[in-house]
């Protein structure tokens, strides 16, 4: 009798240790696998870089060019305009009406020239920036595409790659900013998204 329940403690005994190396064993190949399953795939985007490879950023500079342009001619000729006019305030005795008249005229149109350029350049700059704003939106949408065709979980904007001011005067400011420290070539997809956006631009018709 006492055999026997010695072999039923026994039988137990390999039971239990049987359970326990088949766990340590899961427990392993989980862990194992744990790092391959949650890997990132990650890349990196040159967002300067990108900017000035695009086609439509140089449509966009062109046409910035041209309202530069445009201000400066007209800036010239209302700047001659409103100079006649204080030239004009010399030919009549100070204090006389005609003189009054002269200043009068020369007054308003130093004050229209003044608006003009402010509205002018004001202008230009909200196109700037609007246009800035739609590129940006443009490049986070071809961006998002490329993750999706690419199987890519996370693309960050490399701003390792632009150096801090040497007369920087305030440098920690500038590294606590910065969010890459280093990235491989390999990991650079800045080429690809700027070929693809620019095929897509042309395709656009524009």
């Amino acid at each position: 009798m006492n055999q026997i329940n010695s072999i039923g403690r026994l039988l137990i005994v390999g039971l239990i240790c049987v359970l326990v190396v088949t766990w340590i064993g899961n427990v392993r190949s989980d862990a194992n696998q744990a790092p391959n399953a949650s890997k990132t795939a990650v890349a990196v985007v040159n967002l300067e870089k990108t900017f000035n490879g695009l086609e439509q950023w140089v449509a966009v500079e062109g046409t910035l060019m041209d309202m530069g342009g445009k201000l400066e001619d007209e800036a010239e000729r209302r700047r001659e305009v409103v100079e006649g006019l204080q030239a004009d305030t010399e030919d009549y005795p100070v204090g006389s009406e005609k003189y009054k008249e002269a200043e009068r005229r020369f007054e308003m149109a130093a004050l229209e020239f003044q608006a003009y350029v402010a509205m002018h350049q004001g202008r230009r700059m909200e196109y700037n920036d609007t246009q800035i704003r739609s590129i940006y939106e443009k490049i986070k949408d071809a961006a998002n595409k490329m993750a999706d065709e690419r199987g890519l979980d996370l693309i960050l904007v490399d701003d390792s790659v632009v150096p801090i001011p040497p007369d920087s005067q305030d440098i920690l400011s500038q590294i606590s900013s910065r969010r890459v420290l280093f990235a491989r070539d390999q990991m650079d997809i800045t080429n690809a998204l700027i070929a693809e956006m620019n095929a897509a631009y042309r395709a656009g018709g524009s």
